[in-house]
Order: C-alpha cells, then structure tokens, then sequence
C-alpha cells in the first residue's frame, strides 16, 4: 500500500511540473531546451545618409566594387556555415512587394532586413584607394541583429597590400582575409550568447493623457494592481522568465526583457513586435485593457494604455 501511495505521489508531482513548465506561452518557453541554430545573414553595402541601395549597386563606377565586396563577405560567411541571403534579389522583392507606401519610400534597412527573414545583418564598407604606388582596397564590417539592431561585430579596417593591378577581386579577398577570422569567431560567440540566453528587448508601457486607468487601478478578479500584474505576466511569459524593471513614474512603467531568438513551438524567427506585442495585447484585453503595441525601434516595444473596455 506504501508503494502504491509513492508511486501516485511522484506522478501527481511530475505532473505539476510539467503543468508547472508549460504554464509560459509555449513560443517562449525552453522547457529547458534550447534549439541550436545557425544564423542566416545578409550582407549589405554602407551607405550614408540620402544615399540608397539601388543607386549604389548600380553606381557606373563604384557599382562594381560594391557588388565584389559583398560577393567577397559572402564566401568568407559560407566557408564558416552561415547561410546567406542575396541582396540583390532581396532588393527585387522588396519592391515587388510595394516597399512604397503613397508615394513615401519605406526605410530601406528596414525593408532589406525583414525582407530577407535574415538573422543578422552586416554593413560591408569597402574602398578602393589608387596611387602612384599601386592600388590598395580597404574593407570594414559591422554586423547587428536584424530584430533588435544589437551590435554582434565589428572588425578592425581590412587592408589589401598595395599592388599595380586592376584585379580589384583579388585585393577584395586579401583585405576581407585579414579581418574574417576576428570578426565572425566574435560573431558566432555573441549569436552563441543570444542562442542560449535569448535577445533582450526593452518594453515601455505608457498612459494616454487623462487616461481613466494607470499602474495602481485594480484588475483582474484577484485584486492586483496593474503594475503588479503586468510585472507577474511579463516574468512568465519572457524567455527564462528573465523581467527586469527598468524605471517608470505615474504614467510609464519600464522593463528590459530577454525573447528567443526562435519560436520555441515552431522554430521560426521569434519578432518582438509580432509575436511578443500580441501576446501582451490579448493580455492586457483580458484585464478589459484596451491598449496598442508599437516598435519605434528595434529592440524596443512601446505599449500604449488607452482605457478600459466596456464590453
């Protein structure tokens, strides 16, 4: 009879923590697993402010150096693993997909990024200097997640050695070789980090002016504060349960939280805004919260608390 009690003990406990693990939003939860993954990167050309991708891949002069510098990270991206995305092509669909919205051209970045579905992005800075000694090519990389612009990488100043020939393509190799093994082993050590940790996200909740509820309204059935269950909801919900506050006053209310890289349910890539910012707004309608959710940057969600519903 002791036996039969044990054996039903253990299995009531196993259950609760099963319960227990699966309580989180099941895109979120690790189970204590975490899904190992290779990233997928784009590499576009620098640009600076005014200037535009198209312009400079067909630029009549440089256009050509541009394209061999991104060809060149390319190859150096492959030969480690990563998967990449073509640029060009994804400059295509971008605009097939009507990047322009009533005449006012969408953020390029922006659009070349979530166009690609890419993990990482890198800004590929090449030049090509030429002298009475000969003819140098200089390269810099900068790589940054695509969801939340963190910096994962960035390399010294590649340089090619000064040589009289016109093979701009063999220069390009020689200065992308002697930054590559730097840059992608720091690359792959912070991709690593986000992997097993996930990517932090910083969340601002904010009122509307004369707003009929704030952060100590009571909600809910059990007698929380607003600030209390939101603080509750986000240590749940965020990945590892990793909720920090980040400040707040009267009418915001601040944290930083980790995502995962990937939806832990299906494996596709986990984005702050379209995954997490839903999963806050059924959240805060529960509580008959009527509120909208916002990415005015990457990395950073702003939710906007209107009122209460009445129905």
């Amino acid at each position: 009879m002791k036996n039969v009690k044990l054996i039903v003990a253990v299995f009531v406990f196993i259950c609760c923590a099963f319960c227990s693990v699966f309580a989180q939003n099941a895109a979120t939860n690790s189970g204590g697993q975490v899904n190992q993954t290779q990233p997928s990167v784009i590499t576009v050309p620098y640009k600076k402010d005014g200037q535009h991708y198209r312009s400079l891949i067909n630029d009549p002069v440089n256009g050509n150096i541009t394209r061999t510098a991104l060809n060149t990270v390319d190859q150096a991206l492959k030969a480690r693993g990563f998967a990449t995305n073509d640029f060009v092509g994804t400059l295509d669909k971008i605009k097939t997909m009507d990047a322009y919205s009533n005449g006012v051209q969408v953020d390029e970045q922006t659009a070349i990024t979530e166009g690609s579905a890419a993990d990482i992005y890198i800004t590929v800075d090449a030049q090509v200097l030429k002298s009475n000694s000969g003819t140098q090519v200089t390269v810099s990389l900068v790589a940054l997640q695509c969801a939340t612009g963190l910096k994962l990488s960035t390399s010294l100043r590649g340089e090619s050695y000064r040589l009289y020939t016109d093979d701009i393509g063999k220069l390009m190799i020689q200065a992308v070789d002697a930054i590559k093994e730097d840059f992608l082993n720091e690359l792959q050590r912070t991709f690593t980090d986000i992997v097993n940790n996930g990517q932090q996200v910083g969340i601002q909740f904010s009122l509307v002016p004369n707003c009929p509820i704030n952060f100590s309204s009571e909600v809910g059935n059990d007698g929380d504060l607003l600030s209390e269950a939101i603080s509750d909801w986000l240590g749940k919900n965020a990945y590892k349960n990793y909720a920090k506050p980040s400040g707040g006053n009267s009418i915001q209310l601040g944290y930083d939280i980790k995502l995962p890289l990937k939806d832990q349910s299906t494996g596709l890539n986990y984005l702050p805004k379209e995954n997490f910012g839903r999963l806050i707004r059924k959240f805060l309608k529960d509580l008959k919260i009527e509120a909208e959710v916002a990415c005015p940057k990457p990395g950073q969600l702003l939710v906007t608390i209107k009122g209460t519903k009445t129905n």
